[in-house]
């Protein structure tokens, strides 16, 4: 009877750990946050900067913006990764934060006034990120594609485009892989694009 216990309760404390490990293992983001960080450190321009986003992709129902998945190691989807920030809100977070180290007075609008002198326009935005649960990691695949016209005095002087991928795995703070991916993901697309704008702005 007392050896039976004790296995009892071997099983059990193996039991409870592997279910410990599985649940860690099960851990991913649902919900994304962009703390996003500027990486420019070089003063280029100034004066007033009008970054456009006029919002053209609406949320879902839920007053979010679905930008991902979460699959099983067999590719099945399990759940959404969502933003309380459209793809295009993101850019422009970015844009602003980027923009304003670089000396400019940054001014976020849905539409920038007749006669603006310095204008950057958001016409498209996508971001998505691909998570996979496996036991033990998590992986992420993050792609930030970026569409933009530069306006001076109204007038368009050139379209740009930018785009830019990143992966990247995670065994612990699997909860942060997706953030972390977005962040590094957004920064690749500025440092593409801040020099082309301000060469454009400045000409």
């Amino acid at each position: 009877m007392k050896h039976f216990t004790t296995r009892r309760r071997n099983l059990l404390a193996f039991g409870l750990m592997a279910l410990l490990v599985l649940g860690g293992c099960t851990t991913y983001t649902r919900q994304i946050v962009l703390r996003y960080d500027p990486i420019t450190t070089t003063r280029f321009g100034g004066g007033d900067l009008y970054v456009v986003n006029p919002e053209l992709q609406p949320p879902t129902a839920s007053g979010a913006w679905a930008i991902g998945n979460t699959k099983d190691s067999h590719g099945v989807r399990i759940d959404t990764l969502w933003s309380g920030v459209s793809p295009a809100g993101l850019v422009q977070s970015a844009l602003q934060r980027e923009l304003g180290q670089t000396g400019y007075q940054v001014i976020p609008a849905k539409q920038a006034p007749a006669l603006s002198n310095k204008v950057v326009e958001i016409t498209e935005a996508r971001v998505n990120i691909d998570q996979v649960s496996k036991i033990p990691q998590l992986d992420a695949v993050c792609t930030v594609s970026v569409s933009l016209t530069v306006l001076k005095n109204g007038v368009p002087v050139r379209k740009l485009h930018y785009e830019a991928k990143g992966s990247d795995l995670s065994i612990k703070d699997r909860d942060r892989l997706a953030e972390t991916m977005l962040r590094s993901t957004m920064q690749d697309v500025m440092r593409q694009a801040i020099p082309d704008i301000v060469s454009n702005l400045e000409q």
